[in-house]
């Protein structure tokens, strides 16, 4: 893999710019969408959700739409958003929360969804538990999408399984993992072909630790967390070629934001591609990763401060 090239999609010095994710339009292979928060703060009271769209692959975009949530207004604040498809339907997933502090505030999970790409949205309160949901994955007839509790006694993480084959919205959640001495969190999940989902997880009990895995045939039962050798939080996870995944992660080994690839089989993953570093200052204020794939290269957003008053957006074109 290497670098092709890398764009500021978004720069704001008054606002702060985080958590973006990107999807290619299933209707023109042209067509990207990209979202991401923007607020007054990494815990912010005043926020909004900013939907881009470009019609170059990635290479100029435009604003699209925006949603916005302030604390005064509607006692919420929009959180991490990720973009998906359900058929031809466009899904923004996103959580919002009623505090600054996470550890006391309630979450709801809010799809906004469009069928004209973009142009015109319906936004549903959905009655999904959790905070920082995943993108949602069709595996086996079924949608899926990993959330996550705050801080539950039990370090619990969530996996929810949602709307039947006649597209009928319910859910149902069981446990991805659990372990008394680790804080599972942030999964993204891949599905291998159909034969099994691969998800990627985020230990929150300290800032350096190592990434982990879980794989499920039946996106009921899962297997053991199994540690991976890298160092890093909010995994993005898609397909590389037919039998591995490719990972972009904050990299919290080096400061950067990275790219690797793992292969399921055997465990091994390569070196990572370092994109972009940030200072030790901004250790929280940094990455958290989309991630897509066109026949030939990757696009990446992350978020960065460095050295600006406020983090802003990104976005590099990786060749495979």
């Amino acid at each position: 893999m290497k670098i092709k090239d890398i764009i500021t999609v978004d720069q704001d010095e008054d606002k702060y710019l985080s958590f973006p994710d990107i999807i290619q339009s299933i209707k023109n292979s042209d067509r990207f969408f990209m979202v991401y928060r923007s607020g007054n703060g990494h815990h912010p009271t005043i926020s909004k959700l900013v939907l881009k769209k470009s019609e170059d692959r990635g290479r100029t975009w435009e604003t699209q739409q925006e949603f916005i949530l302030n604390m005064e207004d509607d006692s919420l604040v929009w959180n991490c958003p990720r973009l998906s498809y359900i058929l031809d339907v466009l899904y923004i997933v996103c959580d919002a929360k009623s505090s600054t502090f996470e550890r006391v505030a309630n979450f709801v999970t809010f799809f906004l969804t469009s069928d004209d790409e973009g142009i015109s949205f319906e936004i549903e309160e959905t009655p999904l538990p959790g905070m920082v949901p995943d993108k949602i994955i069709e595996f086996k007839g079924k949608y899926f999408c990993a959330n996550h509790k705050v801080k539950n006694r039990n370090n619990k993480l969530i996996q929810l399984v949602s709307w039947s084959k006649e597209g009928v919205f319910w859910y149902d959640t069981n446990t991805m993992a659990h372990s008394l001495s680790r804080q599972f969190c942030e999964a993204s999940i891949v599905n291998m072909n159909n034969k099994y989902m691969i998800a990627y997880l985020r230990d929150n009990s300290g800032h350096r630790r190592n990434l982990y895995t879980v794989r499920s045939e039946d996106g009921i039962n899962w297997s053991d967390p199994h540690k991976l050798p890298i160092f890093g939080q909010r995994a993005t996870a898609v397909r590389h070629g037919d039998s591995d995944v490719a990972v972009a992660i904050r990299n919290t080994d080096n400061l950067q934001v990275s790219l690797f690839i793992h292969d399921p089989k055997t465990n091994l993953v390569s070196t990572p591609l370092d994109i972009e570093g940030d200072y030790k200052r901004n250790q929280y204020n940094y990455g958290y990763t989309g991630l897509a794939e066109t026949g030939n290269e990757y696009l990446l957003p992350y978020y960065i401060k460095k050295d600006a008053d406020n983090p802003y957006i990104k976005l590099a074109f990786i060749s495979k």
